[in-house]
């Protein structure tokens, strides 16, 4: 786990603090789950902002190096219900073929936890890391 630090995730977002950690399940799938802090308003404005950033144009274009890599994200039902729950899926298709990632981020108080990675570990494992959630 790295130590806690600073964070910025864009030009527009920043949360207090950020700890992560990376796990592998065999060789394709992956799973990162993130741990921010900050005020509770401060918090659920930046994670909004986020979200809002990542979600607003369904497909986009970009590029990785001169690849030209075609972004599909679409919203997905919350785990848990709340201003501060949400869901993607991001699905890039390239030359060397589809990639689709999760992300799923809830916030309590002054906590929010993000998981993102292969779909059905992230389904299988957000309850989990939302629970830790209470005992912060």
């Amino acid at each position: 786990m790295a130590a806690a630090r600073p964070h910025k995730h864009s030009d527009e977002v920043q949360f207090a603090t950020e700890t992560s950690a990376g796990f592998a399940f065999g060789t394709d799938s992956e799973l990162a789950e993130e741990l921010h802090s900050d005020t509770p308003t401060e918090l659920a404005a930046a994670l909004r902002r986020l979200v809002h950033a990542q979600t607003s144009c369904p497909t986009y274009t970009m590029t990785s190096g001169s690849t030209p890599v075609t972004v599909t994200v679409h919203k997905d039902a919350a785990p848990t219900s709340g201003p501060d729950a949400y869901a993607f899926t991001t699905t890039l298709n390239g030359p060397r073929g589809t990639s689709v990632l999760k992300t799923t981020a809830v916030r309590r108080g002054n906590v929010l936890v993000m998981l993102v990675g292969a779909p059905a570990l992230v389904d299988r494992h957000i309850e989990a890391a939302v629970a830790k959630l209470s005992s912060v």
